[in-house]
């Protein structure tokens, strides 16, 4: 039986600011979207994407994901789905 490690909040991080096109360690936890210019409707768009493929699907019927603003609802969001 293989064990399936979770994701990390810092590979969520990561995988964030590679769907807004940033450059890696510019996204703190406190992030949000109306204090970052590249996360505007299309950003967030492309965040949801990154992290429907980063978990293999299981963000698409999140429906509460496509309001979270910020870093920080986006990993209580996740953590309250044990995805992480």
């Amino acid at each position: 039986m293989t064990t399936i490690s979770k994701i990390t909040k810092s590979e969520v991080i990561a995988v964030i600011e590679t769907a807004l096109e940033m450059q890696p360690g510019l996204l703190l936890d406190n992030a949000r979207a109306e204090d970052e210019e590249a996360w505007d409707s299309l950003g967030q768009l492309s965040i949801l994407v990154a992290l429907d493929k980063l978990f293999s699907g299981k963000i698409a019927g999140l429906t509460e994901m496509a309001e979270a603003n910020s870093i920080s609802k986006i990993l209580t969001i996740l953590s309250k789905k044990n995805l992480i």
